[in-house]
């Protein structure tokens, strides 16, 4: 059956065929020949000859009696028909003279004296050719496919060309490079001289594009293929990082640690990468001849990290770094140590001291000290004491750090000391007060050069006292010379003393000092003020804080009223909205009084029984969240909605009324049941069944694995994962939960997919009562919003629903 008329073909029916001979029929999808079987080419024009067959006369029947027999049948529009030469129903019969083709068909009339053969057609004579020997000169020559071409494969950029002669010789369009997994390529670029070289270019080939690949030429004269095999190898990449042998200040020796790798060999390069690893820096590389490799240059004390990058012949052939390694370069040495301080300790003994030193990394540090005599030119005394890991000697201090394996790196740091007095210290003197107030006063003073003191004491009493009341201040650090006196009485003299001390003693008492502060100031009742200012201030704010405070509070119970307010409204509303009847036939619309509706009743769940997960489906006005919730001593999955703060009368209206109707609906197993309520700060929350597997509509949409996963789709001849047996089952589902609803005289109003839910098991379950009715006939009269993509005629023309407008 074809769709276009004759000699057209494409979607439109507008192209036009090409010229298909010896019974051969255009393809109307194609546009391209098919020829009956025992010919071949573009035109269909090249005969196989007798019992061969295929697109390149590559086929032979293997019995006696040839083809005799055998039904061929080819792809729609051509059907089935006899191998040439052969006709009849069982295909037994041979043609009739001047007669040959597929079922005899097609009758010799051969020019020229050529003779009719069943199986070709017409033998021309020397010097003719044509399918009736009507043109002069040389016959066309059929395509053979000499050479393919291609170098050895890594993951890159792959080129492959197709040599092939024939007359006429094959184009650009007539080359075809088929992959191993069906692909049809063109070539990129035709080279032609006495025959034509068509490459191909693949930009990245892929270790799973490994296997069979045919190169194809056809034209008129005929088609040929040859078939190669295609295998593409793995870059290699060391399994291991790489280690360190030694180390230095400025150079490391690594070993390569490449000798197991991932991926295919042989390896013809060995690349070791580096940086430093704290500063943002390119990769440097050297190429390495052996295991190991020296680098030299470097900084001391400085993380490297390392990497190996082998590679194999060819393009492409170089693989990924390998596993990374840091390691770090040795220090240059120590710095000298800080602040030396010598002070004498007793008579015969002398105490030196340093600054803390800082913090280094885990070397473990070695201390030693020297002392060798100014005027002693003989060996340096060499006695040894060890104290906490601080090896100390007898002269000058020094650094080592043991990590040079015996190549010790010593800072030296001399300090030198005089001793010329042994005994108490001096007094200080030049002592002087200056910046004296009511209350304080800075005394200053001088300390002799050359002597050894340790610390400054100060003593001070209020003058005329028999006996000094000594306020001893003492001063470690002998570098100071002033002091600030604070807590002094106003217009008092004070009588102030000040003393050296060190390992041996405290020195004589200098001559008293006389210091009188300053009359006491009238600052006190400025004080006075400034407090009063402070507390007048600090009142204030204090003030304006409860007042925003009260306010917000009030506020916020106000709110609170309003809300609960819209709550009880909408619970009002639900129950008075007015019954409508409608007659049959004459349209005619009468309203019903109704009583006073029961309070609704429904299963209350505790506050603290709740437990709010995760936010599953969000709207306008609305929010529906995953919860685990405690009913009746069981812990269950659940879904609450709740209102949003901003929603308005109308959403909690029909909030309102989704409650009601569940309450009255009870429960049954396609609609989505009522597990519970908890009214909660003035919000109503309402706990429903949880559908694990989200509303129909998305679960449908995911299921379209031709649209969301066209590889799957391909390889595994569907287009959707659903079976019919499981869109028959929702639909059932669906139709039991509305003959329910019909049943309890329920109309749904917004029966959409997105609305049914698919819960457990994947059973579908009817959702979203919001805009669901309890009458038999409902005229809406209000503003509220409908979905009137989907509603029904007479729901759209008049307003009126009843329980068929659901369906």
């Amino acid at each position: 059956i074809k769709g276009c008329e004759a000699q057209k073909w494409d979607p439109t029916c507008s192209s036009r065929c090409p010229i298909c001979m010896n019974n051969g029929i255009c393809h109307e999808d194609t546009g391209e020949c098919i020829c009956p079987p025992g010919f071949m080419g573009k035109t269909c024009e090249k005969a196989c000859g007798a019992n061969t067959f295929g697109r390149t006369c590559e086929e032979t029947c293997k019995e006696n009696s040839g083809c005799k027999y055998y039904m061929f049948c080819l792809p729609d529009p051509y059907g089935c028909s006899c191998a040439a030469g052969w006709m009849g129903l069982e295909c037994d019969k041979e043609c009739k003279p001047g007669f040959y083709g597929s079922d005899c068909k097609l009758k010799c009339n051969c020019h020229s004296r050529g003779t009719c053969d069943r199986f070709k057609g017409c033998i021309c004579s020397l010097g003719w050719h044509g399918l009736q020997c009507e043109k002069e000169g040389k016959a066309r020559q059929c395509n053979q496919m000499v050479a393919i071409s291609y170098h050895p494969l890594n993951s890159s950029k792959f080129k492959p060309f197709c040599i092939a002669t024939g007359k006429p010789l094959p184009k650009s369009e007539e080359f075809k490079l088929l992959k191993q997994d069906g692909t049809v390529l063109k070539p990129s670029l035709l080279i032609t001289s006495n025959h034509s070289e068509a490459m191909f270019t693949i930009n990245q080939i892929q270790p799973r594009d490994t296997g069979t690949w045919v190169c194809s030429v056809q034209t008129v004269a005929g088609m040929t293929e040859k078939l190669f095999q295609v295998t593409v190898k793995v870059p290699p990449v060391p399994q291991y990082a790489p280690r360190l042998t030694d180390s230095g200040h400025n150079f490391l020796i690594i070993d390569i640690n490449a000798g197991l790798h991932l991926g295919d060999g042989p390896v013809v390069s060995t690349k070791l990468l580096y940086k430093p690893a704290k500063r943002y820096q390119s990769w440097m590389s050297v190429e390495v001849k052996g295991t190991t490799k020296r680098l030299d240059n470097l900084e001391p004390k400085t993380e490297y990290q390392f990497c190996v990058q082998l590679s194999r012949q060819g393009e492409g052939g170089k693989g990924h770094p390998g596993p990374e390694a840091s390691f770090t370069t040795a220090a240059l040495g120590l710095p000298p140590p800080e602040g030396l301080i010598l002070l004498l300790k007793s008579m015969t003994s002398l105490n030196l001291s340093w600054h803390p030193l800082t913090p280094r990394t885990e070397d473990d540090i070695h201390i030693e000290v020297e002392r060798k005599s100014v005027n002693d030119n003989g060996p340096v005394n060499s006695v040894m004491s060890i104290l906490k890991k601080l090896i100390l000697r007898e002269d000058a201090i020094c650094f080592q750090d043991p990590e040079k394996e015996g190549r010790k790196e010593w800072m030296y740091a001399r300090i030198f000391c005089v001793c010329l007095f042994i005994g108490i210290p001096p007094e200080p003197y030049n002592i002087k007060f200056s910046n004296t107030t009511d209350t304080s006063s800075v005394i200053s003073w001088t300390t002799p050069e050359g002597r050894s003191i340790s610390s400054i004491i100060i003593g001070y009493k209020i003058y005329g006292k028999a006996e000094y009341n000594h306020i001893n201040i003492m001063i470690k650090n002998t570098t100071i010379t002033q002091y600030h006196l604070k807590g002094l009485e106003p217009n008092t003299v004070y009588q102030v003393q000040i003393s050296a001390q060190n390992n041996i003693g405290l020195s004589n008492p200098n001559t008293s000092s006389e210091l009188k502060t300053l009359p006491e100031t009238k600052a006190l009742y400025k004080s006075k003020g400034d407090k009063m200012l402070l507390i007048a201030i600090f009142g204030s704010a204090g003030m304006t804080c409860i007042t925003v405070l009260l306010a917000f509070l009030i506020i916020l119970k106000l709110k609170r009223t309003n809300i609960q307010h819209r709550m009880a409204q909408a619970f009002q509303n639900v129950r008075e909205e007015p019954t409508v009847q409608f007659n049959a036939g004459t349209f005619t619309l009468s309203r019903k009084a109704k009583s006073s509706p029961d309070p609704t009743v429904y299963p209350v769940l505790e506050w603290n029984d709740i437990k709010f997960q995760d936010v599953i489906g969000e709207g306008n006005f609305g929010q529906v969240l995953k919860a685990r919730i405690k009913k009746d001593g069981l812990r269950m999955d659940a879904a609450i909605k709740r209102m949003k703060e901003y929603a308005s009368k109308d959403d909690h209206r029909d909030f309102a009324g989704e409650l009601e109707v569940l309450c009255k609906l009870g429960h049954h197993p396609n609609i989505i049941n009522l597990l519970g309520a908890c009214e909660h700060q003035g919000y109503l929350y309402l706990a429903i069944e949880y559908a694990p597997h989200g509303n129909l509509l998305e679960f449908l949409r995911k299921s379209r694995v031709l649209e969301t996963d066209p590889a799957f789709a391909i390889a595994n001849s569907t287009a959707s994962t659903l079976s019919s047996q499981q869109l028959l089952h929702f639909a059932a589902d669906v139709a039991r939960g509305m003959d329910y609803l019909s049943q309890k005289q329920f109309i749904h109003q917004d029966l959409v997919a997105r609305n049914i839910l698919v819960g457990e098991n994947y059973v579908a379950k009817i959702a979203d009562f919001g805009l669901s009715r309890g009458q038999e006939i409902y005229v809406k009269k209000t503003m509220g919003r409908l979905p009137v993509r989907w509603m029904a005629i007479e729901s759209l023309n008049y307003s009126v629903y009843t329980t068929n407008s659901d369906v």
